[in-house]
This record gives structure tokens, C-alpha cells and sequence, in this order.
């Protein structure tokens, strides 16, 4: 029974290999992860905030390479470059439960925005990052198995701007 429950519990762990790399990956020691996720062209996104909320910080790349980080001096300035959108209505499907973050911001006159979605009505979930320059846009979708956070942990920070409800 003992070998069987040792096992059990190596194959559950290999299968989330991912999850055991979020650490590793794209946060710096001081900081913990808001939101994380490996998108389908195994690279990774992240969102972190310093560990006693002085910055949040954008970062893509991979272990071996953070091919961006924004901005890239995290200071108590970043988090207002910054700015998010979300939502979230409980009920279950009875009352088409759903929520939504959304983070957005600008580098270099390109438009970044980050997506978090998850509807009961089709149990859909979504991730990624949207990338917009002029009018071409790419959608760099998540990979639904290696995702940690929400970006819905940002709706009741004071220090980010929101964006303007109508």
C-alpha cells in the first residue's frame, strides 16, 4: 500500500511539471507572483509585486532569458503604469457566474493586455496576453494546464489605476 501511495504521488507530480517551475521562472526573490502562465509558445509571463507592495513588474521570457521587462526599473512609480480592468459575479450557473481581469499597459507605442476569463455557462477559461501595435494584433494564448494567480488579486489594489468604468 505504502509503494502504491509513493507511486501515486511521484505520477501526480510529473504531471504537473510546470507548477514546480513558477518559483524558478520569471520572479525575483523579493517578490511574489500575482499572476504567471506558460503560454502555448512555452514561454512564460508574469506578473509580480515586491513582496511588501513597493512595485509590480511585467516580465516575459523564460528562466535562461527575460526577453522584457516592464518597466525596467520596478519602483513605487510602476504601479501606475499599469492599469486594470475586472469583474467578478458569483451564483453559479443559475446565475451565469463569471469574472474577468484585464492589465493592460504601453512600451515603446506598443499595447499590452494581459487577460484572466473564466464564464460557468461554458466553464470556458482563458488566459494570455494580447499584443497590439498599429492594427495588427497577436493574441499569445496560455497553456491551460501551467497557470498560478489571478490577475483578479489586483481588483482592491489601491495603488494601480483603473480603468474608467462607463
Amino acid at each position: 500500500m505504502l509503494q502504491r501511495s509513493a507511486i501515486l504521488l511521484l505520477t501526480l507530480f510529473s504531471c504537473l511539471p510546470g507548477f514546480a517551475q513558477f518559483d524558478e521562472q520569471l520572479r525575483k526573490p523579493n517578490e511574489e507572483i500575482v499572476f504567471a502562465c506558460q503560454l502555448k509558445n512555452l514561454k512564460w509571463v508574469a506578473v509580480c509585486r515586491e513582496k511588501n507592495g513597493k512595485y509590480l513588474v511585467y516580465r516575459f521570457g523564460t528562466k535562461a532569458k527575460i526577453e522584457m521587462q516592464y518597466p525596467a526599473v520596478p519602483d513605487a512609480s510602476s504601479w501606475q503604469k499599469f492599469t486594470f480592468n475586472g469583474y467578478v459575479r458569483g451564483g453559479g450557473k443559475a446565475n451565469a457566474a463569471m469574472h474577468f481581469g484585464y492589465l493592460k499597459f504601453f512600451n515603446n507605442n506598443v499595447e499590452y493586455e494581459l487577460y484572466d476569463l473564466w464564464s460557468s455557462e461554458d466553464d470556458k477559461e482563458e488566459w494570455g496576453v494580447l499584443v497590439k501595435q498599429g492594427k495588427k494584433t497577436i493574441d499569445m494564448k496560455g497553456n491551460l494546464k501551467n497557470k498560478k494567480g489571478s490577475l483578479l488579486e489586483l481588483i482592491y489594489e489601491d495603488k494601480i489605476k483603473k480603468e474608467d468604468e462607463n
